[in-house]
């Protein structure tokens, strides 16, 4: 009798080999990428089992050399192991174990429903940037307009100032006539394709 037990005991503190747990757990993780929480629960389990075994300090070079999950992915295993061990030991049932990682990960309703409101608060700040961005665009091109229109204005006033006093029959020339239509047409072509601010 007091053979078995000791047996018993010995069973429970030996450990596996970390040869042997890590396709296990890499099983495990597959399984649970297909089938849910209770196959990372027990990827959980060996997890726990190899941190046991991996000298201290070496647990995330271990983690990154044997699997594609990061330290923090290994942690959130490791809790819903502990989590179905604690709910196992609760005879009362009220504890209840999560039934997807995101809640495990903290990630509840109203989690959720903060990220959710985040993203439409975002999406009405870009609604709102966009419309003043073309607010702010057309205000541009309506003062460009407006420039333009004062510079052509001021063209023709300038010319009609000047045409009274170099018009042929007002004491002019001919040539100075010709050279300030010239000068006009080649000052409204300017102020037409130029880009004012």
């Amino acid at each position: 009798m007091a053979t078995a037990a000791l047996a018993r005991d010995t069973r429970t503190t030996i450990a596996r080999p970390l040869k042997v747990l890590v396709p296990l757990i890499q099983d495990d993780l597959e399984h649970g990428d297909r089938a849910g929480m209770e196959y990372y629960a027990d990827a959980g389990d060996k997890l726990i089992e190899a941190k046991g075994q991996v000298a201290h300090g070496s647990w995330g070079r271990w983690l990154s050399k044997n699997f594609a999950r990061s330290q923090q992915q290994a942690g959130i295993y490791m809790r819903a192991a502990r989590l179905r061990a604690a709910n196992a030991q609760n005879e009362a049932g009220s504890f209840n174990s999560p039934s997807s990682l995101s809640e495990l990960r903290g990630e509840t309703d109203r989690a959720r429903k903060r990220k959710k409101g985040d993203r439409a608060f975002r999406s009405v700040l870009r609604e709102l940037e966009t419309d003043l961005y073309a607010q702010e665009q057309q205000t541009r091109e309506s003062e460009i307009e407006l420039h333009r229109e004062m510079a052509l204005e001021l063209i023709d006033v300038g010319f009609k100032a000047l045409a009274t006093r170099l018009h042929p029959d007002r004491g002019g020339s001919k040539e100075a006539m010709a050279r300030l239509n010239r000068v006009r047409d080649e000052l409204k072509g300017v102020a037409k394709t130029r880009r004012f601010l």
